[in-house]
């Protein structure tokens, strides 16, 4: 069986310092990811596709996907110290680097 990733079954807010804010998701049972615009382009848009996750030493997770319009995210989020790192890539070649914060979704 495999380990699931250690915030399963949680949600977080996430706010960029470009002024993106997203909901991610965590599915209960498996590795699939709930991606929530909550503004930019895509608000709105609803997304629940499978991640990859690798915990780092520091007590960070690597955190990688492909949305459903083939653009790529890679996060390398700290949970405890609510910071993340975000690097997306569009399919038309625009790479996006932010910085951000994370708060569980509900939480001040």
């Amino acid at each position: 069986m495999a380990t699931l990733f250690p915030h399963s079954g949680q949600s977080f807010t996430l706010t960029m310092d470009n002024g993106l804010q997203i909901i991610n998701s965590y599915h209960a049972e498996n590795d699939l990811i709930r991606v929530e615009f909550l503004s930019g382009d895509l608000t709105g848009t609803v997304m629940e596709i499978p991640f990859q996750w690798r915990e780092l030493a520091d007590g960070s997770f690597l955190l990688s996907w492909q949305e459903s319009d083939n653009n790529t995210v890679v996060h390398c989020d700290n949970f405890k110290t609510g910071i993340s790192y975000a690097y997306y890539t569009t399919m038309t070649g625009d790479f996006y680097v932010m910085e951000g914060k994370i708060r569980p979704t509900g939480g001040e």
